[in-house]
């Protein structure tokens, strides 16, 4: 075990010897994922405050209004626990955070151990599925220092919950039973999607008492409903309301972000084997023979089938449920190497030779792949976003609304202390089941809408639309758009409508509304809340050219027929002069091309902005970043568009002025009073 535990966690500290992981200008280590920095937050409110939100209330997630927190609870208890208890040795809880899923992501391959050797397999089987727990290359990368996110109990806690219930089982122990009840329970609190694994066990439970009429599962399956439902009395039921409302979670009429998450893109086959290793799907797929063989009375066989089974269709969701995979082929993986150490047709001098070199075999390729993934590691924070939530925080009312790209909105959360209009929660569809009778907010709260709007503001070409945009969501949020959907009853209507009075003058906007059909009262209502000003800035950065392609194309969207695809490319300067790109854009001062087609102007951004006039005719534009090395071509009809504008020439169209800059991070605030309109 200790073997197990010292290499799962040598191999996970070995990834701090990568470039930027720690910040010497804001003396602190860097997160690789966004959500680190919104449990981080809870975990900071805990430590400071006594509590994870102010009254179960989450002002500074998805303003306004916020969301009520229904987050698993045990990742910041553990981690203030462990800080107040290590305070000597660790400087601060950030540091804390930093390091935690590096020290309990190898007790995975210590509860797979454990679980091997009370299923009969040797040391070497089971130390073998154990190294393979700590080296699978999806839950490795996600459980290195850094990413301070559940998923490092995604493996710990199953494992125990199937150990003490198989020990309880094997030895007719009711106290092992109320054991894994208890860490059922606490998985509960861990991930949100405990309910996989509790579906799992009770239909197991279920037949195994059908079959076999023992007493154990089904006190397994009395303490952890109890304990579950103390601690959350809607939890179960939201369990079968959860499964029919999957279905209706979807985004239309309005773009879906989740489409371009890429860990919630159904995988290939390779995709696959790359996240669980060659070892591990080989060997644990040949373990299947011994555990029907061998285990076809015991719990673990509807267990490992039914988790396997619900593994493998969990990643038509994504790759990000590979995990849920894992977990089952290891128990399985383990027995296929004691049936191998035990097999009667080899000699047995050259079975133990055998044994020890499929062992090698089948750890070697997960260890290859996951050291190999050392140099993909980059944190998505740098001290200029840093730079930016200190300026942010010093220098801005309290009641600032931060809007930015959604994937940055959990770090401004935390570091700016300021309310974020749209972060990692996206929908926040995992609260879906329980939006019904005493769900604070309207049940369409939160949604996708403002993807929409956030990108439409940008895909504009008229800079007072925007910010009428950015204001209306900084002011009031989904709260206009609902209101004319209520008076519509036709979602894509109402926001066609909505997109149009944004743009009509103040006093105007409610007569408008009843031309296009609103009775006075709705167009009262709407103008109302489109009146609103709260104070907002506008954060931008060049990661936002690689998402330029979406931004133009959600922020264009059709809804009412198909949405046409921009032209957009993205490139890296490849020769100085005459200029040439690695997507294909050439200038030799006579002539500007792109792979063949017309440009019509070519914008050179370096100290300045120098713009070169090409051939009238063409419907490109190409913008050339010489102090960043990176190229855009996009349409014609987006040349001034604010993404163009405020990402590219870092131009605010005298609506927005530049608040502070620091190298490719912006923040903006429009020019306008914030308390006068």
């Amino acid at each position: 075990m200790l073997i197990i535990f010292a290499s799962g966690f040598a191999l996970r500290a070995g990834t701090v010897t990568v470039a930027g992981i720690y910040s010497e200008a804001h003396s602190q280590p860097l997160m690789y994922d966004m959500d680190s920095y919104y449990n981080l937050r809870l975990a900071s409110n805990l430590l400071n405050e006594g509590e994870l939100s102010e009254g179960g209330w989450d002002r500074y997630s998805y303003y306004p209004p916020g969301v009520p927190l229904d987050y698993p609870p045990l990742l910041p208890h553990l981690t203030v626990t462990l800080y107040l208890l290590f305070t000597w040795l660790l400087p601060g809880l950030t540091d804390t955070a930093f390091w935690l899923p590096a020290i309990i992501a190898p007790l995975a391959g210590v509860a797979v151990f454990a679980v091997a050797r009370s299923l009969d397999c040797d040391d070497v089987s089971a130390t073998t599925a154990g190294l393979l727990a700590t080296a699978a290359p999806f839950y490795f990368m996600r459980t290195v220092p850094g990413f301070y996110d559940t998923d490092m109990f995604n493996l710990v806690l199953p494992l125990a919950i199937l150990l003490t219930l198989h020990l309880s089982l094997r030895d007719g122990d009711w106290r092992m039973a109320v054991l894994s009840g208890a860490l059922m329970a606490v998985f509960a609190a861990a991930w949100n999607g405990w309910q996989l694994i509790y579906s799992i066990m009770t239909l197991s439970v279920i037949v195994h008492s059908l079959l076999y009429r023992r007493r154990e599962p089904l006190i397994f399956l009395i303490t952890s409903t109890l304990l579950i439902v103390l601690m959350d009395p809607r939890a179960i039921p939201s369990i079968p309301v959860g499964l029919m409302k999957i279905p209706l979670a979807r985004a239309d009429p309005f773009p879906d972000p989740y489409a371009n998450i890429t860990e919630l893109q159904r995988p290939g086959f390779d995709d696959v084997l790359m996240a669980l290793g060659p070892g591990l799907l080989l060997a644990g797929l040949a373990g299947f023979r011994p555990l029907f063989r061998d285990w076809r009375d015991s719990m673990v066989l509807p267990v490992i089938i039914l988790w396997t089974l619900t593994g493998a269709a969990s990643l038509l969701w994504g790759i990000r449920f590979s995990e849920l995979l894992t977990a089952p082929l290891l128990i399985t993986s383990a027995l296929f190497l004691a049936d191998l150490g035990t097999a009667s047709r080899v000699p047995p001098g050259f079975r133990r030779k055998l044994h020890v070199a499929v062992a090698i075999m089948v750890v070697l390729p997960s260890l290859i792949i996951s050291t190999g993934q050392y140099s993909a590691l980059h944190p998505r924070v740098d001290d200029s976003l840093l730079d930016a939530a200190d300026y942010i925080r010093a220098k801005t009312p309290p009641d600032t609304v931060v809007i930015s790209n959604w994937v940055h909105g959990h770090f401004f959360a935390f570091m700016a202390n300021r309310p974020v209009n749209f972060d990692g929660r996206l929908a926040y569809i995992e609260t879906a089941a329980k939006r019904g009778p005493g769900y604070p907010l309207d049940p369409r709260i939160p949604g996708v809408y403002r993807e929409y709007w956030q990108d439409r503001a940008l895909a504009t070409t008229d800079p007072h639309l925007a910010d009428e945009i950015l204001s209306m969501l900084a002011s009031s949020g989904d709260e206009a758009y609902l209101e004319v959907l209520n008076a519509t009853g036709d979602p894509a209507g109402s926001a066609v409508i909505l997109g149009d009075v944004l743009a009509v003058d103040g006093s105007s906007r409610a007569e408008y509304l009843q031309d296009r059909g609103l009775d006075p009262v709705a167009s009262g209502r709407v103008a109302s809340t489109l009146s609103r000003r709260s104070g907002y800035v506008l954060v931008t950065c060049d990661r936002l050219i690689d998402k330029g392609y979406w931004i133009l194309y959600y922020g264009n969207w059709n809804f009412t027929g198909k949405t046409r695809k921009p032209v957009y490319s993205t490139g890296s300067i490849v020769q100085g002069w005459p200029l040439r790109t690695s997507d294909g854009l050439l200038w030799d001062g006579e002539r500007i091309s792109f792979n063949g087609l017309r440009v019509s102007e070519l914008y050179l951004v370096d100290a300045g902005v120098r713009k070169v006039e090409g051939d009238p005719q063409g419907g490109l534009v190409a913008f050339v970043l010489y102090d960043r090395n990176r190229t855009v071509v996009l349409e014609r009809g987006y040349e001034d568009s604010m993404f163009a504008r405020l990402v590219l020439l870092g131009d605010g169209g005298g609506v927005f002025r530049v608040a502070m800059r620091s190298r490719d991070v912006t923040v903006w605030e429009p020019i306008r009073d914030w308390n006068t309109g």
